[in-house]
């Protein structure tokens, strides 16, 4: 080992985290020929989706306006492996438009490789449009247009696109075609369709593109050629602070300024660029019931191109429950507007009101305990390049032989860290917390009796949440101790809700605490440079001054990176060794 990488390990605190200053790049690191690399695995490429010939698109109907596609997203499909990727698109067109048009319009993706014709078709079943209607909050009663009393959303579409090359650019186009010749066809999501010239475009989005997940495990496949990097965030709602986060996360594509500061243009540009996949750690839109404001947050999620360019990962937080006294229904939103890859299609039974406690309104009621909500986008697992990625439900129980729990074991014992060796945890109540608000919560204190001897046993490396609307960022820890064994826990819900949560020892942090604040807001970027090594960073994008934060708040900013640590995996410690060391640090 030479004399510079044996400096940089016996630096890493408790053998596993550090802070270097200045740090090296995982592109230095990566060049560094004691550092360990997967190096390539060669392997044969699927065969192409089977393709049909587009004609030219036809005239489109008078109505493409109102019709046109809206709320664009994307998310990692389920079908990944060393053969084949796979890409969820998901968009939705406004209901009064399924009405202007005989048996409703039906939704349909074009796509093919960047520089290539959109060759391939997957025309969107019908039994696969979802939508849905909920009793209105008392602000929305008072505010509702013609007498409404009952909200009504868009009509939703997410096709899965199989068979896609790893780690290949595609472009795609979603359109809505006219819905008359199709009733007798038996059309399921994701499947490739012939296109008829008979049939009209209603509409057509304009055309994006998007990178599929590299092959597991590997680093250096083209046309990637460099590390892997998550943006992650939490707790964004829509306010003003929300809008900057995703403003700073999507600098990396302006070709403007529009009016920001230069250096801080630029910083943003060069903590943002390259992101592969955004991990969204619950409590997305923060509608309460009032589900015009689900519209708002993916109105505001769509100005922004990575939304449609980057796959989104999404767990599910308290007030993405959207549970109404009256409705009983929970995550009606939740489950409508996202696809996330689906272990099995979502289970949601009536919730009675005794499981829910009032909200911060009249009519929306917040969970007390664990609600009966399985499957769908409440718990899933994804694979991305070198990461596997476990997304659990803090609200479906995960208590010894619940249905969750179950799957988790199995989950996690198929998988294979010599293909996946970064294991990586995102569930929305955190494990660990330095801050009063939440701390006896259930979901908590149960997450740590029944979920951390778990993450232990398997070497999980990171466990990701919000819910607390603030930073922190542990060492490795187990039992509320540091342990080079443990994962490392983050929290990350200062998206833009809010960033003022009371510490709950102001004076001295707990001893597994490495950085925590309360006053600002950001995202995180986690970098996974190669087998061995990954980079977090926690990057500002605005704060709470003291008329809005109190005593929480600031009195002038303080930009830029505000946390920066490499990270040794878990797997690739030498427990005894680190054991001995810090216990020669105690005694010196």
């Amino acid at each position: 080992m030479s004399p510079d990488l044996r400096r940089v390990t016996m630096m890493l605190c408790l053998g596993i985290i550090c802070s270097l200053s200045p740090l090296v790049s995982c592109a230095e690191i990566k060049s560094r020929k004691e550092a360990v690399s997967l190096g390539h695995i060669s392997s044969g490429m699927a065969n192409e989706p089977a393709v049909r010939t587009l004609e030219p698109i036809v005239t489109m109907s008078e109505n493409s306006t109102t019709c046109n596609p809206r709320h664009v997203h994307l998310s990692v499909g389920r079908n990944v492996d060393v053969t084949r990727s796979s890409m969820i698109v998901s968009f939705s067109f406004l209901s009064e438009c399924a009405q202007q048009h005989r048996r409703n319009a039906v939704g349909a993706i074009r796509v093919g490789e960047v520089g290539k014709d959109l060759s391939a078709f997957y025309l969107g079943g019908l039994d696969e449009a979802l939508s849905y209607n909920s009793s209105m909050t008392q602000h929305q009663l008072n505010h509702a247009k013609n007498g409404e009393t009952r909200y009504f959303s868009d009509v939703y579409y997410h096709i899965e696109l199989n068979d896609l090359k790893p780690g290949t650019r595609y472009q795609y186009q979603c359109l809505l075609i006219r819905g008359d010749h199709l009733s007798g066809l038996n059309l399921r999501r994701g499947q490739s369709s012939q296109y008829d010239t008979n049939y009209q475009i209603v509409s057509q989005g304009n055309r994006s593109t998007f990178l599929t997940p590299p092959i597991p495990g590997e680093w250096y496949s083209p046309p990637l050629d460099r590390s892997i990097k998550f943006a992650v965030l939490g707790d964004l709602a829509v306010r003003p602070h929300s809008r900057e986060t995703v403003k700073n996360l999507e600098l990396s594509s302006l070709n403007t300024d529009e009016g920001k500061d230069s250096l801080e243009l630029e910083f943003h540009k060069d903590h943002s660029k390259g992101i592969d996949c955004v991990l969204l750690a619950g409590d997305l839109a923060y509608a309460d019931g009032d589900h015009t404001v689900w519209d708002d947050w993916l109105d505001m999620m769509s100005d922004h191109s990575f939304f449609r360019t980057i796959p989104t990962q999404v767990a599910l937080g308290n007030h993405d429950l959207d549970h109404h006294r009256d409705d009983l229904e929970i995550a009606q939103s939740y489950e409508t507007r996202f696809r996330m890859p689906q272990i099995r299609p979502p289970i949601r039974e009536i919730a009675p009101n005794d499981l829910f406690f009032p909200g911060r309104n009249e009519d929306y009621l917040q969970a007390k305990t664990f609600v009966p909500y399985q499957w769908g986008n409440a718990y899933y697992s994804f694979t991305f390049g070198p990461s596997k990625h476990i997304v659990l439900s803090s609200y479906s129980s995960f208590l010894p032989g619940s249905t969750q729990m179950k799957w988790l074991l199995s989950e996690l014992s198929s998988v294979d860290r010599r293909v996946t060796p970064w294991l990586i945890v995102m569930i929305h109540c955190p494990l660990y917390s330095t801050f009063h608000d939440h701390s006896r919560e259930i979901f908590m204190t149960e997450a740590r009796v029944h979920l951390e001897p778990v993450f232990v046993r398997h070497s999980v490396n990171f466990v990701i949440s919000g819910h607390l609307h603030s930073y922190m960022r542990t060492l490795p820890t187990v039992d509320s101790k540091p342990d080079p064994r443990g994962p490392i826990h983050i929290i990350q819900g200062n998206g833009g809700r809010q960033a003022n949560e009371p510490y709950r020892n102001p004076i001295e942090p707990e001893e597994f605490v490495e950085v925590r604040d309360h006053s600002m807001y950001g995202y995180g970027t986690l970098e996974l440079c190669n087998r061995t090594h990954a980079q977090w960073k926690w990057v500002q994008t605005g704060f709470n001054a003291v008329d809005e934060g109190g005593l929480n708040g600031r009195f002038e900013p303080d930009f830029g990176l505000h946390d920066e640590v490499w990270v040794l995996n878990q797997l690739f410690v030498d427990y005894d060794d680190q054991v001995e060391n810090r216990n020669d640090e105690k005694d010196g």
